[in-house]
C-alpha cells in the first residue's frame, strides 16, 4: 500500500505512479551507474556521459523556486512512499514535456524529498511519456535505457535517481533512501 501524505485526484497520481507497477529492475548498482539493458563498455560510457550532462543542466533545480520558475510548477502527487520498498518523494513536474518526445536532458518530472528543516532536496528525475503519444513500436529508451510500461496508468516510465543513491539500482522505481517522515 502507497502512503501519500496529501489529498490528490487520480488523474494526477497516475502520472506519477508511472513507475509503481513491477517493471524490470536494474541489477545491483556498480560505483556511479546501474543499468540492466546489458550494454558493452562503451554504452557505460556513454550512459555515464549523458548522466553527467543531465546533472549538470538540472543543477539549478536543487534550488526549488528555480524549479517552479522554469515550469516544473505542477505538484503531481503528495510525497509518496512503499512501507518496505522505499520512496520517490514528492513529483514536481512540466505539462508543457509530457507528450511522445523523449528529451535525455529534459524530463517532464522531478522527484523531491522533504527535509526536516522545510526545504525541498532534489533526489532524482522520472521521464514519462504517454501511451497514447508514443508511435514507436518498441518502448522509449535513452541510451539503450527502455523505459517500462505501467499498464494501469498508460504511461512509459524511466527514474533516475540522480542525487540520492539508490541500493536498488540508478533506474530503480523506488529508492529505499528517500523517506516522506518530513513532509507536511
Amino acid at each position: 500500500m502507497i502512503r501519500l501524505t496529501q489529498r490528490t485526484t487520480p488523474l494526477v497520481l497516475a502520472l506519477a505512479l508511472a513507475g509503481c507497477e513491477t517493471g524490470p529492475t536494474p541489477a545491483a548498482p556498480d560505483a556511479d551507474l546501474a543499468f540492466s539493458h546489458g550494454g558493452a563498455a562503451s554504452d557505460h560510457a556513454q550512459v555515464q556521459a549523458w548522466i553527467a550532462h543531465l546533472r549538470a543542466s538540472l543543477a539549478r533545480y536543487h534550488q526549488f523556486d528555480e524549479a517552479i520558475a522554469a515550469g516544473y510548477d505542477v505538484q503531481v502527487t503528495p510525497c509518496m512512499e512503499l512501507p518496505g520498498t522505499g520512496g520517490m518523494g514528492f513529483h514536481y513536474g512540466a505539462g508543457a514535456l509530457i507528450d511522445g518526445v523523449v528529451e535525455p536532458l529534459a524530463p517532464e518530472v522531478l522527484l523531491y524529498e522533504p527535509q526536516k528543516n522545510g526545504r525541498m532536496r532534489l533526489v532524482g528525475v522520472e521521464f514519462i511519456v504517454p501511451f497514447a503519444a508514443w508511435t514507436g513500436s518498441q518502448p522509449p529508451e535513452i541510451h539503450g535505457i527502455a523505459f517500462h510500461p505501467n499498464a494501469t496508468f498508460q504511461v512509459w516510465a524511466l527514474h533516475a535517481w540522480l542525487w540520492k543513491e539508490n541500493p536498488s539500482g540508478l533506474f530503480a522505481d523506488w529508492n529505499p533512501k528517500v523517506t516522506c517522515q518530513h513532509a507536511s
